[in-house]
């Protein structure tokens, strides 16, 4: 009951342009924290890159389908997942970074989560309006 309750804010269109602004914050973030020298990390997990990856992409896919509700699930895991592509293709060619499968592996893993919740979400939101009507 809650979590619907928290759900119906959050894909709530009224919040559309918020949403628009977080969108092109993490957007910024994301290609930042990409394209700049790898941090060296020091935790205790090997490939927490890959954990960052997920994060990162599914977030922009989230972000993405939530700041543009008309955009087909289609079209968020197509931009977020060319994106994903672009920056590996961009870090191939930096002195302090480059190119990686797993890293495109791990983005699209979190694009499609991503994209499963916005699905999900357009979908009761047909369902309750047919059963208004």
């Amino acid at each position: 009951m809650i979590l619907g309750k928290v759900l119906k804010i959050v894909f709530n269109q009224q919040h559309r342009k918020k949403w628009q602004v977080i969108f092109w914050i993490n957007s910024a973030l994301l290609l930042y924290l990409t394209l700049m020298p790898s941090l060296s990390y020091h935790v205790g997990y090997q490939n927490i890159d890959k954990l960052f990856h997920f994060i990162g992409f599914g977030a922009f896919a989230s972000f993405c389908g939530l700041a543009f509700p008309k955009l087909n699930t289609l079209w968020v895991i197509t931009i977020s997942s060319l994106l994903g592509i672009a920056v590996e293709i961009i870090q191939s060619f930096l002195p302090h970074r480059g190119f990686s499968y797993a890293d495109m592996l791990a983005d699209f893993a979190g694009i499609v989560v991503a994209a499963l919740f916005l699905w999900l979400n357009k979908r009761s939101q047909l369902s309750e309006i047919i059963q208004i009507k």
